[in-house]
């Protein structure tokens, strides 16, 4: 079941067809659409699960905050029919503490369950590059970290069904951590890039041949060639929640 908000992303699913890139996708929905997945609004009767993945947006607002809004709600909703034995594994990128701190007080509030005792709950990032998700789900080390050992092994027993590559760490927190630093690596490495081209500019030299010497053969160093600068949905803000 795939619950979402949002009428039009829906209406769009509903269709066999996909709101967003993602190579493969659109022949899963129309084999799938109705059949195996079912698209919904909600929870309610027959589309309460045992397991829920929340994956919604945590954009950053004008004074560099995370919201938490979209996250909350989907906690909230999800307290609502959750029941004894049901796991929630978060995929979206959040602030360090998020899921025993935020999601599962909330969980708690709404179902009047215990979390680590009643239900289980993990965090686990997201960590695909828009239009290889699919492919990505199946060969990239999938990282876990439960409130509990028992949230980290039924989360892994769901995962090893679709990859064999797992990385289990010792807490949510752990696994938070990182989701941030992946994605900051990557933009501090973006940045330096590009510093290093301004001041290859100002003594008339060829950036990209002069960092391909400095990487050549010489494994201790993989600095990135000049770009535009990162871009997309995660790399933009992912540093700032980290900072945060």
């Amino acid at each position: 079941v795939g619950v979402d908000v949002n009428a039009t992303v829906r209406d769009i699913i509903k269709q066999k067809k996909s709101p967003f890139y993602e190579e493969g996708i659109d022949v899963l929905l129309r084999e799938n659409i109705d059949k195996k997945f079912i698209v919904s609004s909600n929870f309610e009767g027959t589309n309460v699960c045992d397991i829920y993945f929340i994956a919604v947006g945590t954009p950053i607002g004008e004074d560099n905050v995370p919201k938490m809004t979209y996250l909350e709600n989907a906690a909230r909703n999800i307290g609502k029919v959750l029941k004894r034995g049901d796991i929630v594994i978060l995929r979206s990128t959040v602030p360090l503490g998020t899921t025993r701190n935020v999601v599962v007080p909330l969980l708690e509030e709404a179902s009047g369950l215990r979390g680590g005792d009643d239900f289980f709950a993990v965090f686990a990032p997201e960590r695909t590059i828009e239009g290889q998700a699919l492919a990505e789900l199946r060969t990239l080390p999938q990282v876990i970290g439960g409130i509990n050992q028992a949230s980290s092994n039924l989360a892994a027993s769901i995962f090893s069904l679709m990859t064999k590559s797992l990385v289990i760490v010792d807490s949510t927190e752990e696994a938070e951590v990182v989701k941030l630093i992946n994605n900051t690596y990557r933009d501090v490495t973006f940045a330096f890039a590009n510093e290093v081209s301004m001041v290859c500019q100002k003594w008339n030299i060829d950036t990209n041949k002069v960092i391909e010497a400095a990487n050549m053969g010489y494994a201790r160093s993989n600095v990135q060639k000049p770009s535009p600068g990162v871009g997309g949905y995660c790399l933009v803000k992912d540093p700032i929640i980290f900072a945060y």
